[in-house]
């Protein structure tokens, strides 16, 4: 029996009545596990499955000249929709949305603003800057410490439109940033941040991060870099209208993703640390070398 077979029927049914507004071309295929195609010529497929209170959309991820897994965690913090970049062990890259099932949001909205990451993210110059202006335009205007505290989580530093929030960690000092601008509502919590990084803890945090991001519910983590240094952030980007269950499973996301991996990337920094894990776990190298092998045995 699958993990699919123990949600109860009402969200099952509340899924698929969702998933049949957002995606004409939807089919049930096992009980909580459904599939569909953005039309019914589109090759993608995107397979919808119910696990633990998350509606997890996944979609393979095979462009001719595949980027660098570096550059899909930047790609990451331009995504809308909830959608990331994420890597199977052993290879394989996959897009993927976790929306969390609440009865005070809006599930059809949340799988249409996936779908349209999705179809973004397909085309080479994909992301959330191409969608900021329809976000702004439709923009609900956000009263972030109101929901902070609906949410259950307090806001002990704020500053107009920026609250900063303690996370729950086993580690004290987490902390994640929550800020609201037109049409959207961003979650950012740092995991580890440098002036310069060499190769191999680069190709090392690549490889551990973007195979997070399929572990991980709700957040994604990305990269950021600029001319000072860089940071690897684990963040929840939402379109508004955003309920307070939502920012509550963001934060509770952050807060087990903050505990999780924060001190792996920490120890990725060091060169000997990183290319031990390479050699275990492989690398980019490594990880094509899986994908070719698994092309020619089919």
């Amino acid at each position: 029996m699958t993990a699919t077979d123990y949600q109860p029927r009402p969200v099952a049914d509340l899924c698929q009545a969702a998933l049949q507004a957002a995606l004409p071309s939807m089919e049930a295929v096992a009980p909580g596990c459904w599939r569909a195609r953005a039309n019914r010529a589109a090759e993608a497929v995107m397979l919808a499955q119910l696990i633990d209170g998350f509606l997890i959309l996944t979609e393979k991820f095979s462009p001719a000249t595949p980027p660098s897994r570096w550059e899909l965690l930047k790609a990451n913090a331009t995504l809308m929709g909830l959608a990331k970049f994420s890597a199977v062990p052993g290879g394989g890259l996959f897009l993927r949305a976790e929306i969390p099932v609440q009865a005070e949001s809006d599930l059809s909205l949340r799988i249409s603003q996936a779908r349209s990451a999705f179809a973004a993210a397909h085309r080479p110059s994909c992301g959330r800057h191409a969608d900021a202006a329809a976000a702004a335009a439709e923009a609900v205007v956000t009263v972030l410490p109101n929901l902070v505290e609906a949410a259950g989580w307090g806001c002990p530093s704020r500053n107009g439109d920026v609250c900063v929030v303690p996370l729950e960690t086993r580690q004290e000092g987490h902390t994640a940033v929550v800020t609201a601008s037109p049409g959207a509502v961003r979650l950012c919590a740092d995991l580890v941040s440098w002036d310069s990084l060499p190769v191999s803890c680069r190709d090392g945090l690549a490889s551990m991060l973007l195979t997070a991001n399929a572990r991980l519910r709700l957040a994604r983590a990305i990269v950021v870099e600029e001319e000072s240094g860089g940071a690897a952030q684990l963040e929840v980007f939402f379109q508004t209208p955003v309920a307070a269950a939502e920012l509550r499973s963001a934060l509770e996301a952050l807060s087990v993703g903050a505990d999780t991996f924060a001190s792996a990337a920490d120890l990725l920094q060091g060169e000997a640390a990183a290319k031990r894990f390479l050699a275990f776990w492989g690398g980019p190298q490594a990880s094509e070398d899986t994908e070719q092998r698994t092309e020619r045995n089919i």
